[in-house]
């Protein structure tokens, strides 16, 4: 699949404007998956905002702490407004998850510290020895040669990022989606400097090993070695480098990543180096360990050492690209002394090494040379252009066979290796001291020298799986027992290996996943899988494709009410969904149910949402108005209800169950932790569509939910109907955004004992009714349990001079709550309408309820057409007296000064000035601890608070 291809499918949450941010910007960010080509960038904005495109990679909470600073940089009609290290990092500093980072000019990680730890505040060596901690997701750049990130010795990077969002380093032009397929060297690299073990010295004297033996790395990067084999440099975890290795001169080239004097401390597992101009990674010395390494279209060596390293590696995939490669693996011990101590003497095992056959520059395999020893177990090499093996320089071959010319301990070993390249050995002529062919294939043991290869791209086939396995595990208890050669297990798959979902462009693309169905339709270029019927097994939605449904899409078939008695009929399932997945229907019969007992996990990340939307938004034909165009998400669980179906049962047992709207199926039960899964990062749009005049789909309808359900960053957008109802159940909900939706924004009833916190409503002027609209029951004021949240930090704004701008809050139908820290403004009728006789029985405390369902709204700013409801003589309390006298720390407010970035055409924003500020606090923290401690009303902070921003969906105005 093309990367432009792939980066367009991610432009589809984010391509239109408004609602957060002006009209041409963009605001992606996130590399990650092997599917999502290019990192952000290369998009404009909709909407006629001119040809600049604005690329926003600073996440909602700012750029971390420490030595990480705010910038803008503009290239051309390009703008990208980034986090900034520069310098010497002198000071801990942390860059939050999926920050996009731009790396000015040599940036070093600390101070040099010295090759031996300076104690007891002891800086003799002037070192400051820090760390550098990078949240998962994080993308970090570099503009030219000169920009790269180096860790001085002592101090510390931690990057550690996850299969779903790896750490990425790559180039400017890569974030501008300007990058070409043979790009290389456009940026510098990532060097890592310890106090581990080397063999050669700067100081001639000094002994390898010791402490006196250090050496200035390339690059001016800084002194690395030491005597500490287990010295801790930190951590690399899921992370990728892309497009570096600069040539500064003839002799010093930036490898991707430099691995100078690592000790074994030190964690490296999942990394990928890729389209490097020097070689991918290279060891100089040290005894760092390495695992599931990738390295692809590197133009130098992929995997390189020498200086004495001593370190282990598992599952090394090597894949070179014909227009320029070297060798795999290029192993030295030193170059101008082949006999320097320590000497090369890794072990690696299960390393698959493939070039390009008749591409005159993909050369060797496996050059080991300049004195190395080494233990290489089951592997592949294939298709390289020149040898498979070529051994080099008489010191090296001193030790080719067991205590020949070395101790045993330093020999070399090459066993239960299968060989297919253009030639299988080098022949030097008469300087080789051993025919490496007659030694490969007569004393080393269970080899295959072999004419031909049954590769199926970096799978093994057949001939290769029949070499003899060597058990690594046995002779080194730190290595995984493996019964296969090569990288990978004859049972991995390109969609499932270890390599999968953190790399990039390295699997063709896998098709559609099981459960799903190829269409013959294809929606710009993009191939839609199909989800029809009941999902009885466990689906996941793997990204490279956009998802269809057709008809009501059941996950799982309901398993009862009580868990510990589950319905026989019944059947649980999972449907998995992956960050930056797009799912669309087409009609409003088109939605998704979650049947009790089964579970949704929808894991979009804060630059890779997951968006559910209607087929017009995804062919981009959708008006800014338009609604209903698909069903919506249905989620049943069994926590408490309060509306049986069974006129006996009471409300919050086993026996009091409800049937959902739109044919969904029941919900209600008594576990009040229930758990339907999580919604991360979410957006549905264009949803709710109208089944009758009483029954239309909400966008998410949490209909029993329990409170083991994550519910976090989720948006609901141009719904039909509500945005989001519940149910009654018990669920949480953090950072919700509610925008244009038609009726009201967040309704609950039917016994709904939650808590809420961030949330944003804003209505549009075209068609609105409540911001929120909250009951107990309807058609019985008094159920029990009764509907009792507690909801803070909640910004509600209407369009003022819009007739479809109703109520900002209207408390009803016998509902309890606590409501704290919010904003209501710009209502089209009132800020607060509370209606109902039992409504206002617990309206004061313990006045006709228990002093636990009381009604209490508390350190809240109104500013509305009317802030207050007057409905007649049936109030049996005056609203507008008891808001500001009554409760506390209220504000009945004649002005508002909302300002920010801009949301809906006639409204000011959702950042709150002065005025709303002034507003006393409740800390909501000291009520409930689930809750954050906040200092503010509202959702927002201030302008620096962009929580809402990056993930959300945003208009056309």
């Amino acid at each position: 699949m093309s990367v432009k291809k792939n980066f367009r499918e991610l432009l589809l949450v984010t391509t239109a404007c408004a609602f957060f941010a002006a009209c041409a910007d963009t605001s992606i960010s996130s590399p990650g998956n092997e599917d999502l080509g290019t990192p952000p960038g290369g998009g404009g904005g909709g909407g006629g905002g001119g040809s600049q495109t604005t690329i926003d990679l600073i996440p909602a909470g700012g750029c971390g702490t420490g030595s990480v600073r705010e910038t803008s940089v503009t290239n051309g009609d390009i703008t990208i407004n980034a986090c900034e290290i520069t310098g010497n990092i002198t000071q801990d500093t942390v860059i939050p998850a999926n920050a996009g980072v731009i790396i000015t000019g040599p940036t070093f990680i600390g101070l040099d510290d010295g090759a031996v730890a300076q104690k007891d505040g002891n800086l003799s060596a002037g070192g400051t020895p820090v760390t550098l901690e990078i949240g998962a997701g994080a993308t970090l750049f570099g503009s030219e040669g000169s920009d790269y990130i180096v860790v001085a010795r002592g101090s510390r990077i931690e990057a550690v990022g996850t299969a779903d969002s790896p750490i990425v380093f790559t180039s400017r032009s890569d974030i501008e989606g300007t990058v070409g397929e043979n790009d290389r060297g456009q940026w510098g690299g990532v060097i890592i400097n310890g106090r581990a073990p080397i063999n050669a010295c700067i100081d001639g004297t000094a002994v390898g090993g010791s402490a006196d033996c250090e050496k200035s790395g390339e690059g001016s990067s800084g002194l690395f070695g030491g005597d500490n084999p287990a010295d801790d440099s930190g951590i690399l975890r899921y992370v990728q480098v892309r497009y570096a290795g600069f040539l500064i001169n003839n002799e010093d080239e930036l490898n991707g990543i430099a691995f100078q004097g690592v000790g074994n401390g030190t964690e490296v597992d999942y990394i990928q180096v890729h389209n490097n101009a020097d070689d991918g990674i290279e060891m100089f010395g040290g005894a760092v360990d390495v695992n599931h390494v990738v390295l692809t279209g590197n133009a130098d060596d992929s995997f390189d050492y020498t200086d004495g390293w001593v370190g282990r590696a598992q599952y090394v995939l090597v894949r070179q690209s014909g227009d320029d490669a070297d060798q795999g693996f290029e192993f030295d011990n030193r170059s101008s002394n082949n006999d320097l101590t320590p000497r090369s003497n890794p072990m690696i095992s299960n390393f698959t090494i493939i070039g390009e056959r008749n591409a005159a520059e993909s050369d060797d395999g496996m050059l080991l040379r300049a004195g190395t020893a080494g233990e290489f177990y089951n592997g592949i090499v294939v298709d390289m252009g020149e040898q498979c093996l070529d051994i080099d320089d008489d010191a090296t071959f001193d030790g080719i066979t067991f205590n020949n010319g070395r101790p045993a301990s330093e020999a070399l070993i090459v066993q239960s290796v299968f060989f297919n390249c253009t030639e299988n050995f080098a022949d030097d002529g008469a300087d080789d001291l051993v025919d490496v062919a007659d030694w490969f294939n007569n004393t080393m043991i269970n080899n295959v020298d072999s004419a031909t290869n049954s590769m199926a791209g970096v799978f093994p086939g057949p001939q290769e799986l029949a070499t003899t396995v060597t058990d690594v595990n046995a002779i080194d208890s730190y290595f995984d027992a493996t019964s296969f050669v090569g990288a990978f297990s004859p049972s991995e798959t390109s969609a499932s290996n270890w390599a999968a979902g953190w790399t990039f462009d390295l699997f063709e693309d896998p098709g559609c996943p099981a459960g799903t169905t190829e269409s013959a339709e294809t929606i710009n270029g993009s191939r839609i899988c199909q989800i029809t019927g009941n999902i009885t097994s466990d689906v996941r939605l793997t990204r490279g494709s956009i998802y269809e449904l057709v008809g009501p899409v059941f996950v799982g078939v309901d398993r009862g009410p009580d868990p510990a008695s589950p319905l026989p009929s019944g059947i649980e399932a999972s449907l998995t969904i992956d960050p930056g997945v797009t799912i669309f229907g087409t009609a409003g019969s088109d939605y998704i149910v979650v049947a009790r007992g089964s579970t949704i996990n929808s894991n979009g990340t804060a630059t890779s949402p997951v968006v559910m939307t209607a087929r017009s938004d995804v062919e981009g034909t959708v008006g800014a108005n338009d609604r209903g165009q698909w069903g919506g998400l249905v989620l049943n669980g069994r926590a408490p209800i309060n509306a049986c179906i069974d006129g006996t049962a009471t409300g919050g047992t086993v026996d009091c169950e409800k049937s959902g709207e739109g044919s969904s199926g029941l919900f209600g039960g008594a576990t009040v932790d229930d758990d339907t899964g999580n919604l991360f990062y979410t957006q549905v749009r264009y949803a709710g569509f109208l089944i009758n005049n009483e029954d239309e789909l909400n966008g998410i309808a949490f209909q029993g939910i329990g409170s083991g359900t994550e519910v976090d960053y989720i948006q609901v957008h141009n719904n039909a109907d509500d945005g989001i109802e519940m149910f009654g159940g018990t669920v949480d909900v953090r950072h919700v955004v509610l925008t244009g939706n038609a009726d009201d924004s967040f309704d609950y009833t039917d016994g709904w004992i939650g808590r809420a916190q961030f949330v944003i409503v804003a209505q549009s002027g075209d068609d609105a009714d409540q911001g929120f609209e909250f009951d107990n029951r309807s058609s019985n004021n008094d159920l029990t349990p009764r509907s009792n949240p507690r909801i803070a930090n909640f910004t509600i704004i209407g369009e003022r001079g819009a007739a479809e701008s109703d109520d900002g809050m209207l408390l009803r139908a016998g509902t309890a709550g606590e409501f704290y820290n919010g904003i209501v403004v710009d209502m089209g009728e009132q800020c607060l309408d509370i209606d109902d006789d039992a409504t206002f029985d617990g309206i004061t405390f313990n006045n006709g309820r228990p002093a636990d369902e009381d009604l209490i709204v508390q350190s809240v700013f109104f500013n509305c057409t009317e802030n207050f409801a007057d409905d007649g003589a049936n109030d049996l309390v005056d609203v507008a007296d008891w808001f500001n006298n009554t409760m506390i720390n209220n504000v009945d407010s004649a002005t508002n000064g909302m300002s920010g970035f801009a949301f809906i055409p006639g409204n000011s924003g959702v950042v709150p000035s002065a005025t709303e500020l002034a507003t006393t606090v409740t800390d909501v923290n000291a009520i409930d601890s689930w809750f954050t401690p906040t200092t503010y009303v509202g959702a927002v902070e201030d302008a620096n608070d962009t929580w809402y921003q990056g993930w959300t969906f945003r208009r056309t105005q």
